[in-house]
């Protein structure tokens, strides 16, 4: 038997107690001096690698994660955890290996049972999932976490009644399972019955506060449906450490509170994607007003539009790591002048965006040339895809052989926006509903947005899905018709988008096909061309 130092007892105390306040900075100091008075302590390695983990260091976590199963091979807790890591890292393949080494060293552990189905859902094997999930359920009814899991994976499959009724009795068994509530809860918003989904929101936050996760998703479904307050609050649930798409940043600046600095000078962080950052730059005047001077980190791809368009402000393009564990450098300020403050780019509508008044006339709209079209009749922009393709983000797109009662609409000039290899989709569109889709050659449509920009400013409308597209359209002025699978958040709840008037969604859910949402397009599409045709 390994005994462990009283040191190295205490040290490791302090270590586990750390975590728990959220401090993995703090806990992977108290391990190390663990590790070094108890090196062969077994929980002093996996509360190592656990706040290594935590820290973004995955290289380091697996290495911690190994010395715990070289001091006890086979343990399925540790197993566990390195399927768990696998997962964060998206390594699926190697994250079911791991959870099924720890189902055979512990038969029967819900963890490990659990965290194999997660593993096969990543891998898109959702009936596997299902199959696994049964059969383990037959051996134990009774155990919650199996329910909970069985319910989240016939949500990825949109059968809501089967996952309602799976959540419920995972809920029954446990009342205090706060997974299954959260897990609920989307169910519901997603089934059209939001007043439910608030309840179960309510209950899972209860149970799981410190979630950032579960925070960060009830902010959504909050600003979705229209509770500005409650949706601002947890929407900073994402800086967390514990975020799962946290952004650790190599920067000592103090955070900004809001406050008017005349005199100062601002960096807003860049954060999420192209399309987000392009919707962020709504509070952009907001926040020049209230410097002496401002700077804004960018994907590099948008520093040009963007200088062109609001020239008192100096865009940075953002810059990647090499550093364990951290996303964003900023090894540039050392030959910048002196910050006084940051601000992450999506906090500042949690600051200047706090109530429906405080919505500007009109949102500020990015600069492009304008291309001049010869003749008559609408010029509609159109993308439907996206090249990160997977089953649940299939989910939220349509094919274009689904757009028959959109190319139906007369009077259109259909113009291409969708980036990647699409030539074979728009060959089979033009033959099946006897249209031409206009190209446009030499156009890096994923890379070049300046030159996407002048195009997308030519155009009369834009329709595709929740995407960078239909952002930078609204963003240049143009309207967009937007197919949704879920009501955008950032409509706040509201019949016109608060944000940006000209952004229109047309919503799925909770109705299985398209069809209705696409019917709705044409027929605003249909209306816009009559309109025109009058003029």
């Amino acid at each position: 038997m390994i005994r462990t130092s009283k040191a190295g007892s205490k040290a490791a105390a302090r270590g586990w107690a750390a975590l728990s306040r959220g401090r993995p900075d703090q806990a992977l100091i108290c391990f190390d001096q663990a590790a070094a008075a108890s090196p062969r302590d077994f929980q002093v390695h996996q509360g190592r690698a656990t706040a290594l983990q935590a820290l973004g260091d995955a290289a380091g976590a697996v290495d911690a994660f190994e010395r715990a199963l070289s001091v006890a091979p086979g343990n399925a807790e540790t197993l566990t955890a390195l399927g768990r890591l696998a997962r964060d890292l998206k390594a699926p393949e190697q994250a079911a290996g791991f959870f099924r080494e720890a189902a055979m060293a512990e038969p029967g552990s819900p963890a490990a049972i659990c965290g194999l189905a997660h593993a096969l859902r990543d891998l898109e094997r959702q009936e596997d999932a299902i199959e696994l999930l049964q059969s383990a359920i037959q051996l134990d009814e009774t155990c919650a976490p199996l329910w909970t899991t069985l319910g989240a994976v016939m949500a990825d499959l949109e059968d809501h009644a089967n996952a309602k009724t799976f959540l419920k009795e995972a809920l029954r068994l446990d009342p205090k399972d706060g997974a299954a509530a959260g897990n609920l809860a989307e169910v519901l918003f997603a089934d059209g019955r939001p007043g439910e989904a608030r309840e179960f929101y309510h209950t899972a936050l209860k149970l799981r506060p410190d979630d950032a996760a579960l925070r960060f998703n009830h902010a959504l479904f909050a600003l979705a449906t229209g509770d500005i307050e409650a949706g601002w609050r947890d929407y900073d649930a994402r800086l967390e450490p514990t975020y799962p798409g946290f952004v650790r940043r190599d920067l000592k600046l103090k955070r900004w509170n809001g406050r008017v600095m005349p005199d100062g000078r601002l960096l807003v962080a860049a954060e999420q994607g192209v399309g987000d950052e392009l919707h962020f730059l709504h509070c952009l005047p907001d926040a020049r007003a209230a410097c002496g001077e401002l700077w804004w980190e960018c994907d590099p791809r948008l520093a040009e539009l963007l200088s062109r368009s609001f020239p008192d402000v100096r865009f940075v393009p953002w810059q990647g790591s090499e550093k364990p564990g951290v996303h964003r450098g900023y090894d540039w300020l050392a030959e910048a002048p002196r910050f006084d403050a940051f601000i992450e780019a999506g906090s500042l509508q949690t600051i200047f965006r706090r109530r429906l008044e405080d919505f500007p006339s009109a949102p500020p709209l990015l600069s492009a040339e304008t291309p001049t079209h010869a003749g008559d009749g609408l010029r509609v922009g159109i993308s439907w895809t996206s090249t990160r393709r997977s089953r649940l983000r299939d989910r939220g797109y349509v094919p274009l052989e689904h757009w028959g009662p959109i190319f139906a609409v007369p009077g259109v000039t259909w113009v291409n926006l969708q980036y990647g290899d699409v030539a074979g989709e728009i060959g089979e569109a033009e033959g099946r509903f006897g249209i031409r889709i206009e190209r446009t050659p030499g156009l890096d449509m994923k890379d070049d947005f300046d030159g996407v920009a002048r195009l997308t400013a030519g155009l009369d409308v834009v329709i595709g899905p929740t995407n960078t597209s239909r952002q930078l359209a609204a963003s240049l002025g143009v309207p967009s018709l937007v197919l949704s699978r879920l009501p955008y958040e950032f409509a706040l709840g509201q019949p016109v988008n608060p944000f940006f008037p000209n952004m229109t969604d047309f919503v799925r859910l909770p109705e299985r096909d398209w069809s209705h949402a696409v019917g709705g397009v044409a027929a605003r599409l249909a209306e816009l061309a009559r309109r025109q045709a009058a003029a």
